[in-house]
């Protein structure tokens, strides 16, 4: 009962003195992760996640970082090795295509007709 009754007192002497509460002196807006993620290490808190297992079933799950879906890998040594070439000749082919595409360059810049912008008048 104490300290309820300290509080009001408190904050009418911050009021009178001009003292801050809040120590910190960078205070943030709502706005500032409003735009990108939180570039942090660990998160305060659980968040929850939709998790998809390799059989395709789904549980939502609580996760240390805010994502809307994750999914489980596959187990490689529980295929059979039909479905392992199969998935390893996939992957070659994504990352041959990749390879294979080379930009092509075209170079249609015309240097006369910017040259009155060269000339001092």
């Amino acid at each position: 009962m104490a300290y309820a009754g300290s509080l009001p007192r408190l904050l009418r002497q911050c009021v009178v003195t001009g003292c801050h509460l809040h120590t910190s002196s960078w205070q943030a807006a709502s706005s500032r992760a409003s735009l990108t993620r939180l570039h942090r290490q660990s998160y305060a808190r659980l968040y929850p996640v939709l998790l998809v297992r390799q059989d395709g079933s789904t549980i939502h799950i609580r996760y240390r970082e805010p994502r809307r879906m994750l999914v489980m890998p596959v187990d490689l040594d529980s295929l059979s090795p039909e479905e392992r070439r199969a998935r390893f000749r996939k992957r070659e082919a994504q990352l041959r295509v990749k390879k294979e595409e080379e930009p092509v360059l075209s170079d249609d810049f015309d240097a006369e007709r910017y040259q009155r912008f060269w000339t001092k008048k």
